[in-house]
């Protein structure tokens, strides 16, 4: 996000927040491809189930406009929603119809333009539990820190820290076993408590 983009939105939430339907259009205009994106990538990308549900987190995020208190923290908020609203989606997605381990072979087939690698991250991402997957969106994705996505998730930050260690781990060996395994940077990584 540019630093235009990041002024524009409290003062749209403000006015969208206030009953102004244009200025919540236009909130919504600019919320919409990171509120679509985090709830597909929790959900599970590519099924009507994740559609339907990031277009119910659009209309929460309409519908609840009138209680935003901080327009400045308008983006969490909105994040708030979003990850709520995949959160329950992902978690009755489960029940109703639990995920499969893709295999190796199966993986193969779902490659499109060769990609390997990306169709079996891809597949492997979407079989972690729910919450994991959604703190995994909003730390590497949406760029969340530890304290902001425990907040989202209403967790402590040990628990999401846990989440974001297994689920690397959980990806890293799903990867290995289809002999794929992440490559290894020789750049010595700096640690962050964020």
């Amino acid at each position: 996000m540019n630093v235009e983009h990041d002024a524009a939105l409290p003062n749209l939430a403000r006015r969208a927040s206030a009953g102004d339907q244009i200025a919540l259009e236009s909130l919504l205009r600019e919320l919409e491809p990171l509120i679509v994106r985090t709830v597909r990538l929790v959900v599970g990308s590519g099924s009507w189930v994740a559609e339907d549900a990031a277009q119910d987190a659009l209309i929460d995020v309409a519908r609840s406009i009138g209680a935003l208190r901080e327009p400045e923290a308008a983006r969490a908020w909105a994040i708030r929603i979003a990850t709520t609203r995949a959160l329950k989606v992902a978690r009755r997605e489960r029940l109703v119809s639990p995920r499969r381990v893709v295999s190796h072979a199966e993986a193969k087939l779902h490659v499109v333009g060769g990609d390997e690698r990306a169709a079996a991250l891809k597949s492997a991402f979407d079989g972690l539990p729910p919450a994991m997957r959604a703190t995994a969106v909003l730390r590497l994705y949406v760029g969340l820190s530890v304290s902001e996505t425990a907040e989202v998730l209403g967790c402590s930050e040990g628990t999401v820290k846990s989440n974001l260690h297994d689920a690397r781990r959980r990806l890293t060996q799903a990867l290995t076993e289809r002999g794929l395994a992440p490559r290894v940077s020789s750049r010595p990584r700096e640690e962050s408590s964020t």
